[in-house]
């Protein structure tokens, strides 16, 4: 926002018509404890977008494997009325073997595909099998980073506590003693009371 002048008044107090180099401030104060609030909302905001990203994944996944299951429990249910018909099927054959040859050819052809199904499910079985470990071991994963990004955090945090502690404390009293001297004076003035 640009300075307001008021033309009508006629004062040029503020109005200068030289250019202005930049940058033009001296001196800049920073705050130490403002800025690690900062810093340590920042990585909690960062921590809680990974953690609701991980809970939507988790959730995902969830989605995606109950619908893998219910595809396999649904092609264990196709391969078991299939093995039905292939029982069907075979006494038929028997039947039909006594007069034909041909039907015998088309049912052998019609065998070998029905092993290729169940062999083609069962490839599938152990496909899900595999990915429903490496699912497992990267959510241990996950859990492992975590757990240390916690520890780390809550370390740091109890390390800006401190020294925040100390310095509030030594700007209040001019002291340099630790605040927990401090505190064992004061206990000792209340028993004293």
């Amino acid at each position: 926002m640009g300075l307001y002048i008021n033309k009508s008044k006629k004062l040029k107090v503020y109005k200068n018509k030289k250019k202005i180099t930049e940058p033009n401030q001296k001196l800049v104060r920073t705050d130490y404890l403002s800025e690690v609030i900062d810093e340590q909302h920042r990585a909690n905001v960062s921590l809680l977008q990974a953690i609701q990203e991980m809970k939507y994944q988790f959730q995902n996944q969830e989605f995606v494997q109950a619908s893998n299951w219910e595809q396999v429990v649904n092609q264990l249910n196709e391969l078991k009325f299939s093995n039905q018909k292939h029982t069907e099927y075979e006494e038929l054959t028997i039947h039909l073997l006594k007069t034909q040859e041909e039907l015998q050819k088309q049912l052998t052809e019609k065998i070998s595909k029905q092993e290729e199904f169940q062999t083609e499910v069962l490839n599938r079985l152990d496909q899900q099998e595999a990915l429903t470990e490496k699912i497992s071991r990267q959510l241990n994963h996950i859990r492992s980073i975590l757990f240390e990004r916690t520890n780390y955090l809550a370390e740091k945090i109890d390390e800006g506590y401190k020294i925040t502690s100390s310095y509030v404390y030594k700007l209040m009293t001019g002291s340099d003693q630790p605040i927990s001297f401090y505190l064992m004076n004061s206990k000792k003035e209340e028993k004293q009371l």
